[in-house]
């Protein structure tokens, strides 16, 4: 029977009980007094795959008692509501309003097959959550109705949903935070564990946003209304459009890419840059065109039926992430319907595999760039050890090639074998250090290798798309030294931040430059303890891996460009220049 007490303090926080049962549940109700953005910051992960990724249903409820719950926290929370969530605020006026209740189902379809309610002490803020002493007293729903501890559940079942249709409760929205935030009066002392966490500082613009900020503003007033800036991963692209979006005191913003990921790292990063604006989406299951910041799905945008519904001149600033992807017709099209007073390429590496001319897209302006080695010269990304392994137990030639890459199918069965997983565990032992991210080609791949890993007394797990560990409980085992490795399919490839990875693991041929800087990138944040990056990259016999030097190395894809690549390597020029760039860290091919 699980403990049915928690007690809090650093022995029994209530954190770990709480993550587990929301990860576990498709129906969550959370009942609080107050909601701190320090605490919401502990459970926004989880509860985003939540509804995300298994299409949970949550209802959040939380009051204005006392004015403690901070608008910094009510904002992040419709950022949840947008992902679907119902998120509603109880407006206290003389009402105490006192409870903390975390219940959380899950159901087949048909019935409730388990449930666990948490009644105690403990609201929504850093201290409650993790080493305060809190009491939180656990009640499960069982599958006999006359057992006590289930008409115990369905009680407090019952309970908040009589509360959450109470006539003071209100749909949280921005017209409410909005007028919440001007009246509130702000407690200058301690009322309850937590009550006095502060709210995130604002986001303060690096030494290369505010060089790339300047840039952009000389652009503007040379006359130019788009622009490409190139960026490594990591340097904060997204912060920068949003900074630069406030300082042209953009009023409707637009940002457009092709992943949900993308999408929802730059809400976050827009709402920390203009925590007032209003934020939206515009994808296939929602459509918020009224927002002030309106971030689109380009499947969905792109759509000629969709682009109609817009002026041209509807926004102010327009953003296109990922602009290597912008040659393509949706792109083309999207870009050819908005005229707005400024629009802003970003991407890490401007260079398409087509050789199409993406920058004549952006009115031939490049307005400021900074590499991967300019990052780490200026300390803002970590340096790496990159070891070029050779795949000694795979012949690529056989595997067919198709459009530009490799059969999936083909590759995934030539990948997940004995031979190869040995071979990359041997490289592992030798190379790698506390916390790894490995890239494997599919699902099948990546339970094969986890399976391999454990078999050896090493803490794996694969991590996917429907996989039984949801992505951020993978990250947070990892980063606390539960996990070792993480072998991922699609996954971590963007729009993800994972600062605590020390080791990336390339178990699968990346037939693009772009992906493999992408992939490379999510090992490259600074993180406490972190001196650097080790990256073990399996490479094999085909043509498709000449991107992987062609990346580091910053080498064209023209013929002249690797021939003079070629003679370097055989001269034995490529180790000084790399060094010139990278200063104290290496490239090692064996």
């Amino acid at each position: 029977m699980a403990q049915q007490l928690t007690t809090g303090g650093v022995r029994d926080p209530f954190l770990p009980r709480l993550l587990a049962a929301i990860r576990r549940a498709n129906q969550i109700d959370l009942a609080v007094a107050f909601i701190k953005s320090s605490g919401l910051a502990l459970l926004f992960n989880a509860l985003t795959d939540a509804v995300e990724t298994r299409g949970a249903r949550l209802r959040v409820l939380t009051s204005d008692y006392l004015d403690v719950t901070d608008p910094q926290a009510l904002r992040r929370l419709m950022l949840l509501a947008e992902r679907g969530a119902d998120a509603r605020i109880f407006q206290s006026d003389d009402q105490s309003f006192h409870l903390k209740a975390y219940i959380c189902v899950h159901g087949d379809g048909v019935r409730e097959v388990w449930g666990a309610a948490f009644v105690g002490s403990s609201n929504i803020s850093r201290t409650a959550l993790t080493d305060g002493l809190e009491w939180n007293y656990r009640i499960d729903r069982t599958t006999d109705p006359a057992d006590p501890a289930d008409s115990r559940f369905r009680e407090i079942r019952d309970a908040f949903q009589t509360l959450f249709d109470h006539p003071s409760v209100y749909p949280l929205d921005h017209d409410w935070i909005e007028a919440y935030e001007q009246r509130r009066k702000v407690q200058r002392l301690p009322i309850a564990p937590g009550s006095d966490d502060p709210e995130d500082a604002a986001p303060w613009p690096t030494e290369v946003q505010r060089e790339a900020l300047t840039a952009l503003a000389d652009s503007r007033a040379a006359g130019f209304r788009r622009g490409l800036v190139v960026m490594a991963t990591g340097l904060g692209k997204t912060f920068l459009a949003a900074f630069d979006s406030e300082q042209m005191q953009a009023g409707r913003v637009l940002f457009v890419a092709h992943r949900e990921e993308i999408l929802l790292q730059a809400e976050a990063s827009f709402q920390r840059v203009r925590p007032r604006a209003r934020i939206g989406r515009y994808t296939g299951a929602r459509k918020d065109a009224g927002a002030d910041l309106l971030f689109a799905s380009i499947q969905t945008l792109g759509q000629e039926s969709h682009l109609r519904l817009f002026d041209a001149g509807h926004f102010d600033y327009v953003v296109v992430d990922e602009f290597h992807h912008a040659a393509a017709p949706i792109y083309r099209r999207l870009l050819q319907h908005f005229h707005p007073r400024f629009l802003l390429g970003l991407t890490a590496t401007p260079e398409r595999t087509d050789q199409s001319d993406i920058l004549s897209l952006c009115d031939d302006n490049l307005v400021y760039t900074r590499h991967l080695f300019d990052g780490i010269e200026l300390g803002l990304l970590c340096p790496f050890h990159y070891f070029g392994i050779y795949d000694e137990t795979v012949d690529y030639q056989e595997i067919p090639w198709r459009n530009g890459r490799f059969d999936p199918t083909a590759l995934s069965n030539k990948l997940a074998t004995l031979g190869r997983a040995r071979h990359a565990l041997r490289h592992w032992k030798d190379k790698a250090q506390e916390r790894t991210l490995a890239f494997c080609v599919s699902a099948a791949h990546a339970d094969f290798m986890a399976e391999r890993f454990l078999r050896e007394g090493i803490r794996a797990a694969a991590v996917y798309c429907g996989s039984v560990l949801d992505r951020s409980a993978a990250l947070e085992l990892l980063e606390c030294g539960d996990l070792q490795v993480i072998f991922s399919v699609d996954l971590f490839s963007e729009g993800v931040d994972l600062p605590a990875i020390d080791t990336v693991m390339m178990l699968r041929p990346t037939e693009s430059k772009i992906l493999f800087l992408q992939q490379l990138g999510r090992g490259l944040r600074r993180h406490a303890g972190k001196e650097r990056l080790v990256v073990l990259d399996f490479i094999g016999n085909h043509q498709g891996f000449l991107n992987k030097p062609q990346a580091l190395f910053d080498v064209g894809s023209r013929y002249r460009d690797l021939a003079a690549f070629a003679r370097q390597a055989r001269d034995g020029q490529l180790k000084r220049v790399l060094s010139a760039s990278l200063h104290e860290s290496h490239a090692r091919v064996r």
